[in-house]
């Protein structure tokens, strides 16, 4: 179970960090233990209307929306975004409009972001340049992954 404190309690009524410092008369916490969601709403007198959450279903389906692919740039240097295809004609031409009047707002390569040091973003292996280089042996790998 979980337990909660009323937000209307006065704050000086909580406990100090040392207990030897403790008054004897010091006022006690309403702590209220709660089984679910419900119960603690229902303590609290909170109305769940902030609560709702989108349904797995709905989730579902916002996931699965297809999309369209636009260039918002040049063919030479293509900038593909998505956008939603169930959006009508007006706000598809909308977004599109936006989105290539916005263009500079968004880093497309690591060059675009001058404030920060490319040494985050890159991978490097460290090598010794004056080693030999060796051919590994080939290992047997399952045949169900070595499809992949």
């Amino acid at each position: 179970p979980l337990t909660y404190q009323r937000d209307n309690e006065d704050p000086s009524s909580l406990p100090l960090l040392y207990p030897d410092m403790i008054e004897e008369d010091s006022p006690s916490i309403n702590v209220v233990e709660c089984q679910d969601d419900d119960s603690i709403l229902t303590y609290l007198g909170a109305d769940d209307s902030y609560l709702q959450r989108a349904l797995p279903s709905e989730t579902q389906t916002m996931l699965n929306e297809s999309t369209i692919e636009i260039n918002i740039h040049t063919e030479e240097d293509p900038h593909i975004v998505k956008i939603g295809q169930s959006l009508n004609t007006s706000e598809q031409a909308a977004f599109t409009t936006f989105l290539r009047t916005h263009n500079q707002a968004f880093a497309w390569s690591y060059a675009d972001m001058p404030g920060i040091d490319p040494t985050i973003a890159v991978h490097n292996i460290t090598l010794n340049p004056v080693s030999k280089l060796v051919k590994q042996k080939l290992r047997k790998m399952h045949p169900r992954i070595a499809l992949l």
